[in-house]
């Protein structure tokens, strides 16, 4: 009898692996073979056990696949695509019945089904909104600003538009717009304001700002949503929940009736909580996310995510958490597309979970505070070879990662809701040896973009070989406290500087044990700019920074400066060529390594073009001004361009560029006056305090702008908060975006500064509208003391060699030094 046990153990050991089969036309009572499906994916669930794999045939299947049991080591269950077949996994149900006109365009079905995302066609539509934003604009939505007089629990807004939005959703982003959050609406006044349901003032104060960062003000942008009112664009919809009646514009204007209308009513279409050694491959998953929550040894290969997490309703900082996520250990995700989410397209948590060769974009379209990839508190997570765009807030956001490795990611349009935010980003984080290598991190333009953001209380971060550009922040940033990083032999092209660094006012800055090494900067680096570096002592070790000549793709060019100009870093430089380490990302003669997946979402635009070619530009000088998207160029030195009364007061300063502006006095009866020998023996404009000079004709809406301007201050006194130069567009803060503006330093108590070039960037945001020089242009008044040597206004960013050359003609005309 032993014996025959043992014979039956041996042969069951043996037997061969099930495979089984599911069609949407088949049967559960049937065998499940590939002649008898099964028809539900619960049935496959069911049977389905270690080494068996199932098939799923072409067809969308409405329900969520859940096994029922784990695997083994080298019995993993695998759920399968049909070769050759497509498979649908879907969060949606058909909204059935007859659809009949309600007004227009628009019609109305019964319905008792709840939902808050609807789809016409397998794509998205917009709730019904105001202001309207066609079904495309996930990323790019048009938002309206608040007004005066809005604040924790009002909305302001004169441009309100008319009709009920009582009860309805506003999606704001409040104060410094680091995140956004909703609120119901009440007591709404077209035309001029209504009433937050609740509070947008926190609970908890915040600890390390003077002033509350969240609190909403004037120019905050926001959406209403939710209004049958607001129904009055294509592809818009509205669901009345007391009446149960869902109204819709669909997007061709025709009759929902002759198109395919899905509501979503399940969040997963793939849970495998808690199980281990299951492998799901092949899927179009639609309107729902995949779970591998607390999961064990799991594999998500070769499937398409679209519309994965969407929600409506939520605080500041209080957003629901993903839907896809990945927790436990061990678990993959491969040669996966997930696009668009309302938060983060995953959150990839637990301990050596990886992301390997996926696409992730359009993700996290409400702009709450998460990033699009959420590597929160993960122990040795791994993102590599992927390519992820298109963020409302980060990119990839690891707060509290430990041992993560971000290696050769493409990563670009992050921060397009939000504002101050990096493409890749954390706080108060121990990396304890984190990585972040050979990534492509560009074209990130949103408000105050940086490429690699270490914000404050980071710390045991390596940093290298990442290739960084057309960024409109820092290339890199590291907030203080920023101690024990490694930063080195990263190439920073076209930001607005290349490093950055920022306090809290009640702690000291220190940047001990921190290395800035071996990095290729064409851009304006300054050792002794402390909003750079830390000063001092606790500084950190830098050297072996400077520009060199390269390539359009930011490789080094033969008798480039870079090559051979670094030191060795034992474990980063191993293998260089030549007598030393070249600076930058890229070896001069090296393989040319390149970031991102091995293949595209053929839905998604393709990747911005770039030209990152650089060579060390010839000085400039008056006759061989940059003439390219220059727009005012005032120069005191020249007598030509200036009408002058016979009391020395100016009249008039003409500008010298193309445009032929006229800059003139704000109020003549308070005048400006030339001064024949102001600044290295050349002229200059100098006011006294009480007035200006304004250019009134110049109008376009946000985009690049570069400015220079030349000015001094020998003694302080005078009004207060005095300008320089500002440009204002009638609307919102003369210091904030789209409106800009050169304060001079001591605000309520003006101090004396020596002459210098003060410079304005921006690559997306700015204005050009009325420029005062030596003035306000939100008012008349706020006037400068002291004195305006030249000022140049371009409407475009300059390259770095530009720039550089701009400032040396400068410095060296006015007698500035370095």
């Amino acid at each position: 009898m032993a014996s025959l046990a043992l014979a039956i153990v041996a042969i069951l050991g043996t037997a061969q692996a099930a495979e089984y089969y599911v069609a949407p036309r088949g049967d559960d009572t049937s065998p499940g073979t590939k002649a008898h499906p099964f028809r539900t994916l619960a049935k496959a669930c069911q049977m389905a056990g270690p080494g068996d794999t199932v098939y799923l045939r072409a067809g969308t299947y409405r329900e969520t696949l859940t096994p029922k049991r784990s695997g083994e080591p080298t019995k993993p269950i695998r759920f399968l695509a049909m070769p050759g077949e497509k498979v649908v996994l879907s969060g949606a149900d058909a909204l059935t019945g007859t659809w009949e006109r309600y007004r227009g365009n628009i019609s109305r079905l019964a319905t008792g089904r709840r939902f808050v995302q609807l789809f016409v066609d397998g794509k998205m539509m917009p709730e019904a909104r105001w202001p309207n934003s066609a079904p495309e604009d996930l990323m790019k939505p048009n938002r309206a600003a608040a007004g005066e007089g809005t604040g924790y629990q009002v909305l302001a807004d004169p441009n309100l538009p008319p009709g009920d939005w009582e009860g309805a959703t506003v999606l704001i982003w409040p104060g410094q717009r680091w995140v956004s959050a909703t609120r119901r609406v009440t007591d709404y006044g077209p035309g001029r304001q209504f009433r937050f349901d609740r509070s947008l003032q926190p609970q908890t104060p915040d600890a390390y700002h003077a002033a509350d960062p969240y609190q909403p003000r004037a120019g905050n942008p926001y959406v209403l949503i939710g209004s049958l009112t607001g129904l009055d664009s294509p592809g818009e919809w509205f669901l009345d929940k007391q009446a149960g009646i869902v109204y819709l514009w669909p997007p061709d204007g025709e009759s929902p009736q002759t198109h395919r209308v899905e509501v979503k009513q399940r969040e997963y279409a793939v849970d495998l909580s808690t199980l281990g050694f299951v492998e799901v491959k092949g899927f179009d998953i639609v309107g729902a996310a995949v779970s591998m929550a607390d999961s064990h040894d799991c594999l998500l290969k070769d499937c398409r995510l679209r519309y994965v997490d969407h929600f409506r309703d939520f605080g500041a900082n209080e957003a629901p958490p993903p839907k896809n996520v990945v927790t436990g250990k061990n678990n993959e995700w491969r040669r996966c597309l997930i696009a668009y989410s309302a938060t983060s397209g995953l959150r990839l948590s637990g301990e050596d979970n990886r992301l390997v060769n996926c696409i992730v974009h359009d993700v996290d379209y409400s702009g709450d505070g998460r990033g699009g990839l959420d590597l929160g508190d993960s122990v040795g997570a791994q993102v590599l070879h992927c390519t992820i765009f298109a963020a409302g807030r980060d990119i990839i956001q690891h707060h509290g990662s430990k041992r993560l490795r971000l290696d050769y990611n493409d990563l670009y349009y992050g921060n397009m809701l939000n504002s101050d935010s990096g493409a890749i980003y954390c706080w108060g984080t121990d990396g304890q040896g984190g990585v972040i290598a050979h990534n492509w991190v560009h074209d990130n333009l949103g408000d105050s973009t940086v490429g690699i953001y270490l914000d404050n209380f980071s710390r045991n971060f390596t940093v290298h070989h990442n290739l960084i550009w057309n960024c409109t922040g820092s290339g890199i940033r590291l907030n203080s406290d920023a101690t024990d990083h490694l930063v080195c032999n990263n190439t920073i092209v076209d930001v607005r500087e290349p490093f950055g660094t920022f306090t809290y006012s009640a702690y000291k800055p220190t940047m001990e044990g921190t290395r800035v090494i071996n990095n290729l900067v064409n851009a304006a680096m300054d050792p002794r700019d402390p909003s750079q570096f830390v000063q001092g002592e606790l500084g950190p070790e830098l050297h072996h920074n400077a520009p060199g000549a390269i390539d359009g793709d930011g490789l080094p060019v033969a008798g480039s400066a870079a090559v051979d100009a670094g030191v060795d870093i034992p474990g980063i430089t191993d293998g260089y060529k030549g007598k030393a380490p070249d600076l930058g990302a890229y070896e001069y003669g090296a393989e040319h390594w390149v970031a991102g997946a091995d293949w595209r979402d053929p839905q998604a635009p393709p990747p911005p073009p770039h030209d990152l070619s650089y060579l060390p530009r010839k000085s400039i000088t008056a006759k061989t001004m940059i003439r390219a998207g220059l727009i005012v160029w005032l120069d005191a030195a020249d007598a030509a361009t200036l009408e002058v009364g016979p009391d020395g007061a100016v009249r008039a300063w003409h500008d010298k560029s193309a445009g032929k502006h006229v800059a003139r006095p704000v109020d003549p009866a308070k005048p400006v006056e030339l001064v024949a020998d102001g600044l290295g023996g050349k002229a200059v404009v100098r006011g006294n305090g009480s007035g200006s000079l304004r250019i009134g004709d110049l109008k376009r809406g946000p985009g690049a702008v570069t400015a220079l301007i030349v000015s001094q201050g020998l003694g302080g006194g005078g009004p207060t908060w005095q300008r320089i130069i500002a440009c204002f567009t009638g609307v919102g803060e003369e210091w904030v975006w789209p409106n800009w503006m050169v304060g001079r330093r001591g605000g309520e108590k003006p101090e004396a500064y020596p002459a210098q070039v003060f410079i304005v960037e921006s690559k997306t945001e700015a204005a050009l509208d009325r420029i005062t020089i030596l003035g306000a242009s939100a008012a008349d008044g706020q006037c400068l003391a002291g004195d305006v040597a030249e000022v140049l206004v371009f409407d475009r960013t300059l390259r770095f060699d530009e720039l550089e050359a701009v400032q040396k003609y400068l410095r060296e005309k006015w007698g500035l030094g370095n």
